[in-house]
């Protein structure tokens, strides 16, 4: 009987560790548009395709990036506000040319329709502005939301078992937990 509950435990636990595979990020196309059109933004050429998504509590979790030439000066382009919200897990970075690449996210639970930015545009001397822009997502690329669910259902029944199985924090239940990260 012990037996039994072990290989019962160990099949729930494998099952939702190979699942964890569904949670880690996917390179998604996407368009950054003059808002309100669908004609691309002066400042797709500042936006690095593709971004990266992964799935966290049933939301998507957009991982992008913004590089600017070192020649605008540092940080011109700054991200105010997307989706309605600031960015999250913003990360600041210089390259060895001196262009300014900034990482951020946001999160959301859809991705099937346009996503507003605010912009904050300042070249030292030159310009100085605040403006919107869309992204559209290439939505066959997206990961499933449900897929985060399985995962869930599948931990959910290997604790309802006697023996449970825990997964280390080194494995590859923390990549759930985390953040990603474009480095």
């Amino acid at each position: 009987m012990k037996m039994k509950r072990l290989m019962t435990s160990l099949v729930f636990g494998v099952g939702a560790l190979s699942m964890v595979t569904v949670a880690q990020a996917k390179s998604v196309s996407y368009s950054a548009l003059t808002y309100g059109t669908n004609k691309t933004s002066m400042a797709s050429k500042y936006f690095v395709k593709p971004a990266k998504v992964t799935v966290k509590n049933k939301k998507y979790v957009v991982t992008m990036h913004l590089k600017t030439s070192s020649a605008l000066g540092k940080y011109p382009v700054q991200v105010l506000k997307v989706n309605g919200a600031k960015p999250q897990h913003v990360c600041k970075v210089r390259d060895k040319s001196g262009n300014s690449n900034i990482y951020y996210s946001f999160t959301t639970k859809n991705l099937n329709h346009k996503i507003t930015a605010k912009l904050s545009i300042n070249v030292l001397h030159v310009y100085k502005a605040t403006h919107n822009v869309s992204f559209k997502f290439k939505t066959t690329q997206l990961p499933k939301l449900k897929a985060h669910l399985k995962v869930a259902t599948a931990r959910t029944k290997a604790s309802r078992t006697s023996q449970t199985v825990t997964p280390t924090k080194k494995g590859p239940a923390r990549l759930l937990k985390s953040v990603p990260v474009v480095v």
